[in-house]
């Protein structure tokens, strides 16, 4: 996108203006009231500036929220499309050459992600303003976070990503772009081991007070958030080349181990900011599971479904081909959690099988089998692994556990490919897309977009 489109958006944000957005029909104001030559010269403008981050991320049906996870649940198979009248969530769910270059999930997942990368950058670039050490650490983390969730994002959907907001700006292969990803965020990291943010910096971001507590809490745990969005991008770095890197695995393996399995991290809703996938979903209109095997394929759905109580955690079914969600797309005001401690047992299972450790494999997996709940009260109440001791049949449960526990994360179309499943037009086929086309306001506006891959 040209410097100066995202410049004159980002202006408009910044004063506060209304910002109308592409194919949904509400509008929303950016939290941030500064002015825009304060915002890079106040510590307070920039707390401003972080708060919206959360909002952008995560409200509209623009929002990544929303397009990642319906976009890496279309494209594994899993959710159907009740009202054929949706013809984004259509073409999502026909994938391949259906999918046009201007789906708005396609065209709102980049734009969004993009702008939340810059206004990132933006409380990045400028941390010297504040002088307080407990300010400066929790602007950089609340950033790193956010910075990481959008280019994250992005890379397990398109090939390419520009890292830069300029004219006609190049564009970097995904590895580069997940690279520039992992050094923020370690840089955060180190900060947070020493330093903790302010109770100030915390007081103006989403938050909570516990019942029977008085101390203000912020939704996000930055400090377990930093080290889960590590485990997880270290995950996917470890793989990105087709070859295993075991020195990056084991990276993965001791940020998953050191984040919070009983902390949680959410995204917070109320009735006037609402959770985007509860919004569409109590619509009963837009989409809905499959079925009950969650658009899992080749014999991996559990039989039967109920024997697995995640599939109806995810979902219900209020008739003979409808499977409504629930849990974190329930309604407009259910929590969305940033990482899932699943997700952290399945990322080190998935590690040590690929470096032929299958004992410690084992025992990482035997964890979300096992478990009757978490702090989400998500439960698989499985018998222990079973199969054969070697990598590919581990890392075939190991892949089917991921698609139970963390149903719509938006992780499901990199996983599918990291796990080699079944791609486009290749028997038994697993997933409709490999990588999603560049929008057109991309390509109309940046002579260096690359070609659209070929699904």
């Amino acid at each position: 996108m040209k410097m100066i489109h995202i410049q004159q958006i980002a202006l408009l944000l910044l004063l506060g203006t209304v910002f109308p957005v592409v194919s949904c029909n509400k509008e929303y104001i950016n939290p941030s009231s500064a002015s825009v030559p304060s915002v890079t010269t106040s510590p307070d403008a920039l707390m401003n500036l972080c708060a919206g981050l959360q909002r952008r991320f995560t409200i509209g049906r623009q929002s990544p929220l929303y397009c990642a996870p319906v976009g890496g649940a279309y494209g594994v198979y899993a959710l159907y499309t009740l009202n054929i009248g949706n013809t984004t969530e259509k073409e999502l769910e026909t994938g391949k050459g259906a999918i046009t270059l201007n789906n708005s999930v396609v065209t709102q997942m980049w734009t969004q992600c993009l702008l939340g990368r810059t206004e990132a950058e933006t409380v990045l670039n400028n941390l010297d303003v504040a002088t307080e050490a407990g300010d400066r650490v929790g602007l950089k983390a609340y950033a790193s976070i956010f910075y990481a969730l959008n280019i994250g994002t992005l890379v397990q959907f398109y090939e390419h990503i520009p890292l830069a907001t300029e004219n006609n700006a190049a564009f970097s292969p995904r590895a580069e772009a997940l690279q520039r990803v992992i050094s923020v965020l370690e840089s955060a990291d180190a900060d947070l081991a020493t330093t903790n943010p302010s109770a100030k910096f915390i007081s103006r971001i989403p938050g909570t007070v516990p019942p029977g507590t008085t101390t203000r809490v912020p939704s996000i745990d930055m400090k377990n958030t930093v080290k889960a969005l590590l485990a997880r991008y270290y995950n996917i770095q470890s793989m990105i080349t087709g070859t295993y890197d075991a020195a990056v695995g084991n990276k993965a393996i001791a940020a998953a181990a050191a984040a919070s399995q009983t902390i949680p991290s959410t995204f917070t809703f109320s009735t006037a900011t609402t959770n985007p996938l509860g919004e569409w979903n109590a619509t009963v209109n837009v989409f809905g599971a499959i079925d009950s095997t969650l658009g899992l394929r080749n014999g991996l759905a559990p039989v039967p479904a109920a024997s697995d109580p995640r599939v109806g955690f995810y979902i219900s079914q209020t008739g003979p081909t409808t499977y409504p969600l629930k849990a974190f797309a329930l309604n407009t005001t259910a929590i969305y959690p940033v990482y899932l401690p699943g997700e952290m047992s399945l990322i080190m299972a998935e590690n040590y099988a690929r470096q032929s450790q299958f004992v410690q494999a084992k025992t990482a997996l035997d964890a979300v089998r096992t478990k009757t709940t978490d702090v989400f009260g998500i439960g698989a109440s499985q018998p222990p692994y079973s199969g054969a001791m070697t990598m590919p049949a581990l890392l075939t449960d190991i892949y089917k556990q991921r698609r139970l526990e963390m149903f719509i994360s938006g992780q499901e179309l990199e996983d599918s490919r990291r796990f080699g499943r079944p791609g486009p037009n290749q028997p038994g086929e697993e997933r409709n897309r490999n990588f999603y086309p560049y929008p057109l306001i991309e390509r109309d506006n940046n002579v260096n977009t690359p070609a659209d891959p070929a699904i």
